[in-house]
């Protein structure tokens, strides 16, 4: 097993490393717009455009780098593409704001190096990222990425007359044959050599670069290989390798899943074989009563005794039954065995433990039912002592107490006797005659509680009458209209009827009584304590409903005098549903005093009806609220009104100005020849202007007049910005013409560059400061050895 485990470990590393450059985005044409910076138009623009006289431009916007540096990503990206040397790739990531530009192409790299070196600039990726400063960045802080590619590949076609060649170009390139001869002419700068081979060549007055292949324009092959793998072939192997892994892992899956599946069928079968054990033993647990026990106890074994052998049967038969050894590749077979034991054994399980719980219950009995049975023996002369002692002290004849006492013995006298024979029904007796027991111990007690209990009645309820006239007399309660005193009274009377039930030893007669009897004093005196409270809540709430009903009525009565001024100033329909609410909230006011009357009638202590008092007060708390409602809906209605004329007025001032503002902005672009815009002329203004000044007002027209004025003034407005734009996107379209002719050109003869391998330069927009430079990929004029150049920036 552990030879397999490491030959799959081996293959899935193969396939791994076969795949490992899928993570790269596959090209799809000149541009290929992964993150959506492009419009389908400019991408088609851009493609038709890419492919110039010396170089053929590549675009590439991904989502994000995902932390990778865009330089390596860049260069991976060129290769996996196998571009050509005069191939040039736009790398753009949307979520880093980073441009990368990458090429390999040393005669490129020598013009560029010149014409930074005019500038003032660095050679090699700083180079590049002043290129991409000076072109693209600009566009894409405006986020016109598509205008920064076009002013970038301007730029780059205006570079210098150098050849896209990889070879020596006549400043004298430091890139050597494939053997490492020495580059031809020139100041030879020690740059680094084309990517691939580590041959070195000595230049002809200079020091040594490190040598490289040449690379020849359009021939597909890697700048700098020194030999390029058939991607077909490498592909069509990883592809049978992956094919392989499957088709193992597949196999191993099967064959571990079959034998597992065995093992699992093996583990039922076991359980099974306990279950027929366990069974077994329960059986034999029964043979001690087989025979010998009678009545329930003799009818309980014999059930269990059946239902255990038929359980036994049941399981040899499923053993039998059940195949035990099924080949592992049988999966189906495997699954569908392993189902059905698995719910014979849950079904085999659970009755098992029925019939053990049956057992358990037999055997319960068996040994503890003689101890409870001595138990009653030895506690019932104890109870008849204290029957004896109870009767005499109270002088009652307790006879129900005593016939449970002759119950009592009976029961323990028939348990007894089935003790030997049928523990079961004796331990039901038994539990039957514990119950009576305990019931009789507790009535012998409450016989000395409830005879206490009735002396002293009348003593609680003359307290009960002497609380109760406390709080009427405090709450002035005289003429309230329940009677707390009647309670008392049937109180008394329920209480005596307690006595022969006492006699007779009837306890739980006796506490049923006493039970109603406290409840009817109890309730007295919470009675009288409520009125007292609600005669309390009533008055202080009549004064709250008083001083609403004022504040209500004043409010009411000056709205009712705002409705009337604005029905002056408006048209009629505009304050009419007003007006009406307000006249039926005087009519609702005007019924609410008179009910204040009548509960205040209610209220005070000659009637003392303060039950239908508390209830009317609750109504008119009620109805006060719906009255503060209506007032306030008048009162918004007032304010609208308010509103819409103050809003009406503002449209005049606001279209002056907007009016205003539009020409100066045609002013200030030098657009005003036309002639001025004048609002007050309008027909709408004029509209405006009477509207507002008769009376009554037609808001609905006054506000249609508005809109339409308004939307004048937005037109002319609108009109103005529009010219505005024109004139900037023609300026702008001129100036993109002047920058279309590029910088002079550099990098002709007598010129100094680094040695070849791509190269790329970055560069990025926005940000703080115009955007940090950044650079990335190969460098230049160090000696270090080939590799894509590569450089950035962000916007």
């Amino acid at each position: 097993m552990k030879k397999v485990m490491s030959i799959l470990l081996f293959l899935c590393l193969l396939w791994t490393s076969a795949v490992s450059a899928a993570g790269l985005p596959a090209p799809s044409g000149p541009v290929t717009d992964q993150a959506g910076m492009l419009s389908a138009q400019e991408a088609a623009d851009i493609g038709a455009k890419a492919a110039g006289e010396r170089y053929t431009f590549h675009v590439l916007t991904i989502p994000s780098l995902d932390g990778a540096d865009s330089a390596a990503y860049a260069t991976e990206v060129y290769q996996a593409w196998k571009l050509a040397t005069r191939d040039v790739l736009v790398l753009l990531s949307a979520e880093d704001r980073q441009v990368e530009l990458n090429f390999n192409n040393p005669g490129l790299q020598s013009a560029l190096d010149d014409w930074s070196a005019s500038r003032g600039g660095r050679t090699g990726s700083g180079a590049i990222t002043e290129l991409l400063d000076t072109y693209f960045i600009p566009y894409a802080k405006d986020g016109d990425y598509a205008g920064g590619i076009y002013a970038l590949m301007a730029g780059v076609n205006a570079l210098g007359t150098a050849s896209p060649a990889g070879g020596g170009t006549a400043g004298g390139s430091a890139s050597g044959a494939v053997t490492g001869g020495a580059g031809t002419g020139g100041v030879n700068t020690g740059g680094a050599g084309a990517n691939g081979s580590a041959h070195s060549g000595e230049g002809a007055a200079g020091g040594s670069g490190a040598g490289g292949q040449s690379a020849v324009p359009d021939s597909g092959a890697l700048p700098g290989s020194t030999a390029a793998p058939d991607a077909g072939s490498g592909m069509g192997r990883a592809v049978l390798i992956g094919a392989a892994v499957l088709l193992l892992g597949a196999l191993l899956a099967f064959a571990l899943t079959g034998l597992q599946r065995r093992k699992r069928l093996g583990a039922r079968h076991a359980a099974l074989a306990e279950l027929l054990v366990q069974a077994n033993r329960a059986g034999e647990s029964l043979q001690p009563f087989q025979g010998v026990v009678q009545g329930k106890t003799a009818e309980m074994v014999d059930g269990i005794a059946k239902r255990l052998s038929a359980q036994l049967v049941a399981i040899s038969a499923m053993q039998a039954d059940s195949p035990s050894a099924l080949p592992f590749y049988r999966l189906g077979a495997l699954k569908a065995a392993i189902a059905k034991l698995e719910e014979a054994e849950q079904a085999f399980r659970a009755s098992l433990a029925e019939e053990e719980q049956r057992i358990a219950q037999v055997s319960d009995a068996d040994r503890h039912v003689k101890e409870r049975i001595t138990e009653l023996k030895a506690e019932t002369p104890e109870l008849e002592d204290g029957l004896r002692q109870a009767v005499k002290e109270s002088g009652y004849a307790l006879g129900e107490i005593a016939e449970d006492l002759e119950e009592l013995a009976g029961e323990t006298a028939e348990a007894d006797r089935l003790e030997l024979f049928d523990p079961l029904a004796a331990q039901q007796i038994a539990e039957e005659a514990q119950e009576r027991q305990e019931r009789i111990e507790r009535d012998l007690k409450d016989v000395d509680i409830y005879d206490d209990k009735l002396a002293q009645f009348p003593a609680a309820l003359e307290a009960a009458r002497v609380q109760i006239s406390g709080i009427i007399g405090q709450n002035q309660l005289q003429n309230m209209k329940i009677k707390p005193y009647d309670s008392l009274a049937a109180a008394r009377q329920k209480a005596e009827t307690a006595q022969a039930p006492l006699q007779n030893g009837d306890m739980d007669q006796v506490r049923a009584i006493f039970a109603e009897a406290d409840g009817l004093r109890n309730e007295a005196i919470a009675a009288t304590q409520r009125q007292a409270e609600i005669r309390q809540s009533n008055r202080k709430d009549l004064e709250q409903v008083r001083r609403r009903l004022e504040q209500l009525t004043a409010r009411q009565r000056d709205l009712t005098g705002q409705t009337a001024a604005a029905a002056r100033r408006f048209a009629a329909r505009f304050t009419q549903a007003t007006s009406e609410q307000l006249v039926q909230a005087g009519m609702q006011l005007e019924q609410q005093e008179r009910d204040i009357r009548q509960i205040a009638d209610w209220t005070e202590d000659a009637r003392g009806e303060y039950d239908k008092a508390r209830e009317a007060l609750d109504a008119l708390l009620n109805a006060q609220e719906q009255t503060e409602q209506t007032l306030e809906r008048a009162s918004s209605t007032l304010g609208v009104l308010e509103q819409r004329l103050a809003a009406v007025q503002t449209l005049l001032v606001q279209g002056q100005e907007a009016a205003d503002e539009a020409q100066s902005l045609l002013r200030r672009n030098g657009l005003s020849g036309g002639g001025r815009f004048d609002p007050l002329r309008l027909q709408e203004y004029g509209i405006l202007r009477s509207g507002l000044q008769q009376q009554p007002i037609d808001l609905d027209e006054l506000e249609a007049a508005g809109r339409s004025y308004m939307g004048q003034i937005s037109v002319f407005a609108e009109e103005a910005r529009r010219l505005v734009r024109q004139k900037l996107q023609r300026e702008e379209r001129e100036r993109r013409q002047r920058m279309s002719s590029g910088p002079p050109p550099f990098g002709g003869p007598g010129g100094h560059h680094s040695g070849g391998g791509n190269s790329s330069g970055g560069s990025s927009w926005g940000g703080s400061g115009g955007g940090g430079h950044s650079s990335g990929g190969s460098s230049w004029g160090g000696g270090k050895s080939g590799g894509n150049s590569s450089g950035g920036s962000k916007w």
